[in-house]
């Protein structure tokens, strides 16, 4: 019954025959991510384990490289995140795991490589912003009104549908509660990973209705007194906070005010403002986090899992010094104590080593640059606003994930975004008279 999970894929490659990939981007792939659990896979002989995105991606990545790439324009991105993926293949290879490493290196092109290549090729430069965003908004309102039933601790409702054609599979994902309520998490596996998809998806929506005026009265309910965007961005922002999980509630934080700079009509007087707030609140939180974790009987279920995060990092820091070029691989030893590596950057400095965590901060370095670059020299205010989203997004995705590994939707969102920024790319235009001047007269 697993089988189902080839299902996206004959889609996509049915409806590459007659729509362009753009198009299979926003109606076949996006519906497959952002309303299709990603827990579940299909593993059969020598193949790698495949799950409902890497099926729905493989198909669209193969178009992307036949049909799309003489639009193309290389960068120093596209390097580091080669490296990136190629480290992790590297170290299973070199703990003697051949297999691993090749079915790492397919999860790597389905999962990193191919979204950062549709956000890069499928989306800016076929005009199709708008209507992109349109339909990330609109998918994951409805993947959340369905993940409402969680509040009560009940049963995942995607759980339940697609559990059935996966008995094979443990409950690897069981309710979680917190505070008497049911953690919202939908098809996004935990409430940490939904809470960032969620932070993308509300920013997003906030800019789309802004700027495109998305989202007129419904009119099959006429009677509802606000526009679209804004049940969509309540919904998602109220989503988000169901799902309990103060590390992207902290992101939103630093997120929220980057993302507002490009409304203001004095880029620079805001950018000063957001930065100098986003300075403040972080140092506030590091202190305040300092002393929250350093109470030796925590009183709180919230307090416990600080401490626990802080002693996690105190404990493998000495293992991440010391796992060389390539690190240690994903099978290292884990600590008993320890169910999970809760912290992307811990956890690539000890499985990928130095290489895989030094290809991370130049990715994130050089994408952040290319996000300030769009915001500032880009001549068209939309565009502006929407560099500085897309920033205030991917900085708060960056203080969220040292709280919590990075993976499924979130992690496709992450590089989606790192090869949308990649499309956004302008150049300063300098004064050429000078030159002009200095050469004909």
């Amino acid at each position: 019954m697993s089988i189902i999970i080839l299902i996206p894929a004959l889609l996509c490659a049915t409806a590459l025959y007659f729509w362009t990939p753009a198009r299979v981007l926003r109606d076949v792939v996006l519906p497959c991510l952002l309303l299709l659990p990603l827990y579940y896979d299909w593993k059969v002989a020598l193949l790698p384990p495949l799950d409902f995105a890497e099926t729905a991606l493989l198909p669209l990545g193969i178009a992307m490289l036949l049909r799309c790439m003489r639009r193309w324009r290389y960068t120093w991105t596209d390097l580091w995140l080669v490296l990136f993926v190629l480290s992790n293949a590297v170290a299973l290879k070199l703990q003697g795991d051949t297999t691993s490493s090749i079915f790492a290196l397919f999860l790597g092109v389905t999962k990193i490589i191919f979204p950062y290549m549709a956000g890069k090729l499928l989306i800016e430069q076929v005009d199709a912003r708008a209507a992109t965003l349109g339909r990330i908004a609109t998918l994951m309102a409805a993947a959340m009104v369905v993940g409402l039933f969680e509040l009560k601790g009940l049963k995942n409702p995607f759980h339940l549908v697609f559990y059935p054609f996966f008995k094979a599979h443990e409950d690897v994902w069981p309710p979680q509660v917190r505070n008497g309520l049911g953690r919202i998490t939908g098809p996004y596996a935990d409430a940490e990973l939904a809470g960032i998809v969620l932070m993308f998806g509300f920013l997003l929506t906030l800019y789309l209705a802004r700027t495109y005026n998305w989202g007129p009265r419904f009119s099959s309910a006429t009677a509802l007194y606000f526009r679209k965007s804004t049940y969509v961005s309540a919904l998602l922002l109220i989503a988000l906070f169901l799902t309990q999980s103060r590390g992207p509630e902290l992101g939103l934080i630093f997120a929220v005010p980057i993302a507002l700079v490009g409304r203001s009509r004095d880029t620079l007087k805001a950018s000063l403002i957001a930065f100098a707030l986003v300075f403040v609140v972080g140092g506030a939180a590091y202190v305040t986090l300092s002393h929250y974790v350093s109470t030796n009987a925590p009183t709180s279920d919230q307090q416990e899992t600080a401490a626990y995060r802080a002693v996690m990092i105190q404990d493998y820091l000495p293992m991440a010094e010391h796992s060389g070029l390539w690190g240690l691989g994903p099978r290292f030893h884990v600590i008993g104590k320890y169910a999970s590596i809760d912290n992307e950057y811990l956890l690539v400095a000890l499985t990928q080593g130095y290489i895989g965590f030094a290809s991370l901060l130049l990715l994130i370095g050089s994408t952040v640059w290319t996000m300030l670059t769009a915001a500032i020299y880009n001549p068209e205010r939309p565009d502006r606003a929407f560099a500085f989203t897309l920033l205030g997004i991917f900085v708060g995705t960056l203080v969220t994930i040292a709280t919590v590994y990075l993976d499924y939707q979130a992690l496709i969102f992450f590089f989606l975004m790192m090869g949308w920024a990649q499309a956004l790319r302008v150049y300063p235009v300098r004064d050429s008279r000078p030159v002009f001047q200095q050469v004909y007269t």
